[in-house]
């Protein structure tokens, strides 16, 4: 068992930057959500490959409709004022945002240090595990 006083210093604020960056694309019309994940610097390519294997499965078993929600917020709709830290989980080093508009709509993502840079490893239903996602 890791010793938690050796756990590294996350910047959360990479998970609340992350999720208001991707809420402007997710409400522009035009936008290309994986081309826009794609050259993000600030998420895993585990969460890239995940969120890619997420839309091909989809898109497989139903080629019309494909996802019918998005993964990364966890819904069909996001909080068009964007989010900010409701909590944080230093341990295990999850984030959970609100809806400034909207303040019980909530997502939760993970933070990982690689190399002495947070970077986000999860978000919605990418690789965050349903005890952590919030209960509606």
């Amino acid at each position: 068992m890791e010793n938690l006083k050796s756990l590294p210093n996350r910047d959360y604020e990479v998970a609340l930057k992350f999720i208001n960056d991707y809420n402007k694309e997710f409400l522009n019309p035009h936008s290309e959500g994986l081309e826009w994940l794609s050259k993000n610097k600030t998420i895993t390519p585990n969460l890239l490959q995940r969120y890619k294997q997420m839309l091909d499965s989809a898109e497989s078993a139903d080629p019309e409709l494909g996802l019918d929600f998005d993964p990364i917020v966890n819904a069909q709709d996001s909080d068009e004022q964007g989010y900010e830290i409701k909590k944080i989980d230093s341990i295990l080093g999850y984030v959970t945002v609100s809806g400034k508009s909207a303040p019980n709509f909530e997502i939760v993502l993970k933070v990982i240090e690689k190399n002495g840079v947070t970077l986000v490893d999860g978000s919605g239903v990418i690789n965050i595990p349903k005890s952590k996602r919030p209960k509606y």
